[in-house]
């Protein structure tokens, strides 16, 4: 079960982060200062601490449940607030990109190893690349499509329906892979079920639930937002009634885009928003079909996206946190000055390597199974048809 974030554990939190960058900087900037290096170890120390009294606050703090029904709007906002930066996220990857450097720059000193120098020039390089590559996270968090509608809705009109959120979805698709006989591919994507006021055949010519599919925002890191962004939504937003939103300018979508996806929002009664993206076979007929009118917003009203949940969750990112504290303990030989040099090097790099090491781990395996999260989700299986 995830928890709600607290100002008790996002100081903590944040102080944590705080620490570890002053450890890095320190080893960076004063690269040269003899051992031991309390001035890179005494933050770590605090760091850990934090780190620690921030899982106790986590643990400490409300679950995240399902919201109360609140009465129905009787308009649709004219502001709809962009999915909310996670600052803990971004500081998270750009010490990860800088950790390898640190440690290799820590180890080196005042130099005498030809591997050592080149190792540092590699680690320097990573984390060149990683942090222009992870600009993307400083950007908005809302795909192009999404922002359109956004537009549109500022502008003062939108096609809606109301609709009832349903059903949360984990869907996998089978195919093959055309590379050998035997071989198939399994792939996952994530959706919610948006029943029409009517019922569960109440949309035109008997509809039933469109799909509110995760929005893509874009080919970095940010491509797991919309997956967990609709994540928060299917665990508070569970049938609640609200407004199903699309730009008045889907034709430019649907006409640009190679899959012709129209972005869609679901506005709950609660005020918040569900930026998502949605099928040609779900939103044709209603929009090609004028059965979603055009409607005027209100602009004194405003949505917001729902706010992030702590990230700790014991089952998904325990071993993630130990790789974590394994990396740090790694490097404390070398900054007490308690082993030979050559060996020192290759401390550095094992910490390098493990920190790298828990962050792909983090990236990857705890953002699918956060996604995965039975209580969340209804697992649907899809089969191309040449396997059926």
């Amino acid at each position: 079960m995830r928890h709600r974030s607290t100002p008790v554990t996002t100081t903590l939190g944040g102080a944590a982060l705080v620490c570890t960058a002053g450890a890095l900087g320190a080893a960076v900037v004063r690269y040269d200062a003899d051992a031991p290096r309390l001035d890179v170890l005494v933050p770590l120390a605090l760091a850990a601490l934090l780190a620690g009294g921030w899982l106790v606050a986590v643990r400490a703090a409300p679950p995240v449940e399902r919201l109360p029904d609140p009465a129905a709007w009787q308009g649709i906002p004219g502001t709809l607030g962009a999915i909310r930066r996670d600052w803990g996220y971004v500081a998270a990857a750009y010490l990860t990109a800088w950790a390898p450097y640190a440690a290799a720059r820590a180890a080196y000193g005042k130099g005498g190893s030809v591997v050592g120098s080149a190792y540092c020039g590699l680690t320097l390089l990573f984390g060149v690349v990683v942090s222009l590559y992870a600009i993307g996270l400083l950007t908005g968090q809302l795909g192009a499509a999404q922002r359109m509608l956004a537009e549109d809705a500022a502008s003062g009109s939108v096609h809606a329906v109301r609709v009832r959120f349903g059903t949360a979805v984990r869907e996998e698709y089978r195919r093959p892979t055309g590379t050998g006989v035997g071989r198939i591919l399994t792939t996952s994507s994530y959706y919610v079920d948006l029943v029409p006021d009517g019922g569960p055949d109440g949309g035109p010519d008997g509809q039933g639930a469109v799909q509110l599919k995760a929005m893509y925002a874009g080919d970095n890191f940010r491509i797991p937002i919309g997956e967990k962004h609709l994540s928060y939504a299917a665990a508070q937003l569970s049938g609640h009634s609200g407004w199903l939103c699309w730009p008045t300018r889907w034709k430019d979508i649907a006409g640009t885009d190679k899959q012709r996806e129209v972005s869609a929002a679901f506005v709950a009664d609660t005020g918040h928003v569900v930026w998502g993206q949605m099928a040609e076979q779900d939103w044709e007929p209603w929009l090609r079909g004028e059965a979603a009118p055009v409607r005027e917003t209100d602009s004194g009203l405003t949505a917001e996206p729902l706010p992030h949940p702590s990230r700790f969750r014991p089952k998904v990112h325990t071993r993630t946190l130990l790789i974590t504290v394994a990396a740090a303990l790694t490097a404390v030989p070398y900054l007490l000055g308690a082993v030979p040099y050559e060996l020192g090097l290759v401390l550095g790099a094992g910490a390098g390597f493990l920190t790298l090491a828990a962050a792909a781990r983090l990236s990857v395996i705890g953002v699918t199974k956060q996604n995965m999260d039975p209580n969340l989700w209804t697992t649907r299986t899809k089969t191309h048809p040449s396997l059926r």
